[in-house]
């Protein structure tokens, strides 16, 4: 069983290793963002900048041709995220970029801020000049990604790298010393929502290399050295480009978002719920009545969260809120315009959802002015599994089925659950027990197995074996000949309420 871990990294070191294997890795020191609703909870991932922000970078040391490798390549992220890079000569920046320490790291996005003046925020080991022009870029782009709020695209939740453990155990704790902990920390957990692609993109800068005999299927991957689509779609989708004009313009109605700010877990009107809080200057909307709207999207699929009950709902049937604003003022300030979201009203069942929304500002004709980046969070509420794959094996020495469950169960920490197969002939009747040893209260043929998940989310049976549930080909009840039969397995809580069942598997028997 292994941890997902719901937390947000806060620093990302990569030590220098160019060996045979030609492996990057990575430390993740990570900060926890604690959960404080009963059988609700929210996780937020977000280390982001407003978009339109400008920032400042400065050398705390380094030759002029380090610097001007920088600049070469940082300012790519540019062209897809409304984000400016401002090079200083002199002064301490919001991005302090240092090149005499060991390794290349960055702080993540505006955990930055936490960072006294005098420390750096990144450092640059690795633009020396052995390193080959497309290495340079790669290490750069990399980092500015990190700067950004990007994390690692090797735990991206939607990767199922099948890692051979036993070779990457030994090649870290060889090479860099690390024991079975931290290697089970930095290389094979997967953050549980993050800022990385919405699928899982091994061509992206923000992946490092895997090679082949790491895993043990031969799987691998490369060394990156340039954006990927899909990365350029997700830092623009995260710093989206919007409508400026000059200040001194006094008839175009837009905005200059700045901060923007969830409080997850808030109570109003005894409904449990978010806070969105937004800070801007509008221009040219005096006397106008205005609206702030805020919308919610499944973060996988990209689909708005559909309203059924009208109460939280935009015209067109999707979850939202909003409000209305009206500036008194030809250039009007507002800090902290507030929205309450309960959390009833996302409208979503049992589950651990993958969920992002954004704000948004409208004219009263309903034009948009400006849009905020997608704000990316992880809401769960009871028990859940949403999926169980199964794999099973025919012992023919010991004489019995044995199948191993593949599963994700989230919000079950130390629950006694239970995990049951069940028998069935071809046509889904249900195979009977006659000696009561295999069987559930009604007679049916089956065999059960309890495990209890020591995380609020916790993977089974992935890449290594947690538990199996066996059933001894005898305990079958059926006579001698060949026969065509199903299994499956539903998971269970500690109180035999059902979590989620796999599909019904064929197989074909033969009872000597």
């Amino acid at each position: 069983m292994r941890r997902f871990r719901r937390l947000i990294t806060a620093i990302v070191l990569l030590v220098s290793v160019y060996s045979q294997a030609q492996v990057q890795p990575c430390i993740d020191v990570r900060a926890d963002r604690k959960n404080n609703a009963a059988g609700q909870g929210v996780y937020d991932f977000n280390n982001k900048w407003t978009p339109g922000t400008t920032l400042k970078v400065s050398f705390m040391n380094g030759n002029d041709w380090q610097k001007e490798k920088v600049k070469q390549y940082a300012l790519q992220w540019s062209r897809y995220a409304n984000v400016k890079f401002e090079f200083m000569a002199q002064g301490p920046g919001d991005i302090r970029v240092s090149f005499d320490k060991q390794g290349s790291y960055s702080y993540i996005g505006t955990d930055a801020k936490n960072r006294k003046a005098a420390e750096e925020t990144m450092n640059l080991g690795w633009i020396v000049e052995d390193k080959t022009e497309a290495q340079l870029k790669s290490v750069i782009l990399h980092e500015f990604g990190h700067t950004l709020g990007l994390l690692h695209e090797h735990m991206n939740p939607m990767s199922n790298i099948k890692w051979n453990k036993d070779v990457v155990y030994a090649w870290y704790m060889q090479y860099q010393g690390w024991d079975k902990e931290m290697v089970d920390r930095q290389v094979f957990d997967r953050y549980s929502v993050t800022m990385t692609n919405k699928s899982y993109d091994p061509k992206s800068i923000m992946h490092y290399p895997i090679p082949a005999n790491f895993t043990t299927d031969g799987y691998k991957v490369g060394e990156n050295y340039d954006l990927s689509e899909n990365d350029k779609k997700l830092i623009t989708e995260l710093y989206p480009f919007n409508k400026i004009a000059s200040e001194e313009n006094r008839t175009t109605r837009w905005s200059k978002l700045q901060d923007f700010t969830i409080e997850y877990n808030a109570t109003e009107n005894g409904q449990l719920g978010m806070r969105i809080k937004q800070d801007f200057i509008i221009y040219n909307a005096q006397n106008s009545k205005c609206i702030l709207a805020v919308y919610f999207y499944n973060a996988d699929d990209g689909k708005a969260l559909l309203d059924k009950n009208g109460i939280q709902a935009s015209a067109d049937g999707k979850v939202a809120a909003y409000t209305t604003f009206t500036p008194a003022y030809q250039n009007a300030q507002y800090d902290k315009l507030t929205l309450f979201v309960p959390y009833d009203e996302l409208e979503l069942g049992s589950g651990n959802f993958r969920l992002k929304c954004y704000v948004a500002l409208f004219d009263p004709g309903l034009k948009l002015i400006t849009s905020s980046g997608y704000q990316y969070f992880t809401f769960s509420q009871g028990i859940s599994s949403k999926e169980v794959k199964l794999s099973v094996k025919f012992d023919e020495t010991m004489r019995q089925i044995a199948i191993e469950p593949v599963f994700t169960v989230e919000n079950a920490k130390g629950l006694n659950c239970h995990a049951v197969a069940y028998f069935y002939d071809e046509k889904g009747v249900p195979l009977k027990d006659n000696n009561n040893l295999y069987t559930t209260r009604d007679g049916t043929v089956s065999s059960t197995v309890d495990f209890k998940p020591g995380y609020n989310v916790a993977l089974f049976n992935n890449s290594q074996a947690d538990f199996k549930i066996y059933l001894p080909y005898k305990e079958l009840h059926l006579p001698k000949g060949f026969y065509k039969l199903q299994y499956k397995v539903v998971l269970f809580d500690d109180k035999w309420n059902k979590i989620v069942s796999s599909p019904l598997y064929s197989f074909t028997f033969n009872q000597d």
